[in-house]
């Protein structure tokens, strides 16, 4: 069965690496395929990786959580 994988965007560094910490205790099957420090390097690994789950911070400059939920919400590979 294929592992599920995840990809974490937040543009504070220690928030992201202590989700990871978290989702790693929480859920060890869970792979995190991708962390994104900013929108447009959500985007760039979503479309590269596709993952399963993407935790977004709603609050990032330039394209924020909810925009970038938009997006992946369109791509053909998720439809």
């Amino acid at each position: 069965m294929k592992r599920p994988t995840a990809l974490i965007a937040d543009d504070e560094p220690l928030l992201r690496e202590q989700l990871a910490a978290q989702l790693v205790r929480q859920w060890p099957e869970l792979d995190i395929v991708a962390q994104a420090r900013h929108g447009r390097e959500a985007v760039e690994a979503f479309d590269a990786l596709v993952p399963d789950v993407a935790f977004l911070d709603v609050h990032m400059p330039g394209l924020n959580g909810l925009e970038l939920l938009s997006l992946f919400r369109a791509h053909p590979k998720t439809a």
